[in-house]
């Protein structure tokens, strides 16, 4: 993007921020008087971290990008065109084993990931999930840092603004340039991934089963609902893909480890679902589906390499680190156009990802 490019985009998103839409309702043109002091009575004060949802999601659409890239990996590995040749001839479903794949990254590889309830390669939508996902080779480890997208954040090529208003801007390297510059650590892949897709194909592999630990009763608007509550209880149990975003989602229980557990249930879930597909014709018939609902920088040669490694992680659910921004790294304020913001402590938060292991640069 040249300097007339930049300039003209400059302009054109400060109009759209000054007489556009906040995150939460539009103001139509209106002006909109600058409060003098963040209120409870105009937002609430509340993080809006949705780990339940967003990790899990986050994850899964990870290793399922990594599944994926089966498809094509008989043409790279070997080992598997051997085995796709000699079953094929006998009329049989080529099978790919995962282990024929040796693992090929080191050290920590970050991939940058956004959500949306809109499709990728669509305008006019804002990221609200954004997770900086750490893969980490000698630990066999993932952390997992949610980004409030209240957050303020400086853009060198642009200008202040929240980060969710980043990638619509400036895409992925817009992106990629606000995380080095203000947290020192600079994604090497994106994506960006629709969540309502992902509950399509949960749905159109027929469900996940899992293993619940505890009973659990929350509202719910689903067909097995009476009274408008759900129920679930321990043991194995067969999920929809509304059924399970209700049981990551519920907040009946306080417990913030009786979420994370259902969460590493459903996590193992549908990791496991993932790794089961086993036949160049299953995954041949999602690769539509994945192509629709997830943009990424990865190549097929890229993702074949986190292949052994979602593997070692699927066995130890107690490897996914999650990292929160709470209040000690962010303070709730106004932006000079009138938007409640988080103001982040740039250190803190650098501190709190070193603290897990992160390297930064």
């Amino acid at each position: 993007m040249n300097n007339y490019q930049r300039n003209k985009k400059n302009k054109e998103w400060q109009n759209r921020v000054i007489n556009g839409p906040d995150y939460s309702d539009r103001w139509n043109g209106k002006t909109m008087a600058k409060p003098t002091s963040p209120s409870r009575t105009h937002k609430p004060f509340r993080f809006p971290f949705q780990f339940n949802l967003t990790t899990i999601l986050g994850i899964a659409f990870i290793f399922f990008a990594c599944a994926t890239t089966i498809t094509l990996a008989s043409a790279i590995t070997k080992n598997m065109k051997k085995d796709v040749k000699a079953q094929s001839g006998q009329g049989q479903k080529a099978v790919v084993s995962v282990s024929d794949a040796e693992p090929q990254f080191e050290g920590q590889m970050r991939i940058l990931l956004l959500g949306s309830d809109q499709r990728p390669n669509e305008g006019g939508f804002r990221t609200d999930a954004i997770l900086m996902i750490v893969l980490d080779s000698d630990t066999k480890s993932v952390s997992v840092v949610s980004f409030p997208r209240d957050l303020w954040v400086q853009v060198p090529s642009l200008y202040e603004m929240k980060i969710n208003q980043v990638y619509e801007l400036g895409g992925f390297d817009a992106m990629a340039e606000l995380f080095e510059f203000n947290f020192g650590i600079r994604p090497d892949y994106f994506m960006m991934t629709n969540f309502n897709g992902f509950k399509q194909f949960i749905d159109n592999r027929g469900g996940i089963d899992v293993a619940v630990g505890n009973d659990l009763t929350d509202d719910c608007d689903l067909p097995q609902q009476v009274d408008g509550d759900c129920t679930v209880h321990p043991g194995m149990v067969h999920m929809d893909g509304a059924t399970a975003l209700w049981y990551v989602r519920s907040r009946s229980t306080s417990s913030d480890l009786d979420r994370l557990r259902r969460e590493q249930e459903v996590v193992h879930a549908l990791v496991k679902k993932i790794v089961s597909f086993q036949t160049i014709e299953q995954l041949a018939d999602i690769k539509a589906e994945l192509n629709e609902n997830v943009e990424t920088n990865m190549s097929i040669e890229q993702g074949i390499k986190l292949i052994p490694f979602g593997a070692s992680v699927l066995n130890h659910s107690d490897r996914i680190h999650k990292i929160a921004i709470g209040e000690e790294q962010a303070t709730p304020s106004w932006s000079w156009n009138g938007m409640w913001i988080l103001l982040p402590d740039t250190n803190a938060i650098k501190s709190l990802m070193q603290d897990a292991g992160i390297h930064l640069k």
